[in-house]
């Protein structure tokens, strides 16, 4: 009983790993440019997708297209640390 059971997890994992070391690209970096012109470093998450690399390539060449001057980058490295969040507005002070 033992052995089969130990069988089959390794039958799963033989098939599984090959499927997580594939999925290894979930962020895009970008750079973007705002209203005067001056582009700043991005992040784009991907984690969620079925295949996170073609999800990537595909967003960044279809970014890169609409938006000249700029680039997109989806290498195993590109933008490693989480983004930090984006603080909202203070609500306007009622008087």
């Amino acid at each position: 009983m033992i052995r089969r059971v130990l069988t089959i997890g390794l039958l799963v994992g033989f098939f599984a790993a090959p499927a997580f070391a594939m999925d290894i690209d979930r962020h895009g970096d970008f750079t973007a440019k705002d209203a005067a012109g001056v582009a700043s470093n991005q992040c784009k998450n991907f984690v969620g997708t079925d295949d996170n690399r073609t999800a990537c390539t595909d967003w960044c060449s279809n970014y890169l297209t609409a938006n000249a001057g700029t680039t997109c980058v989806c290498d195993e490295a590109a933008c490693p640390e989480a983004p930090a969040p984006i603080a909202a507005a203070a609500p306007a002070a009622a008087h």
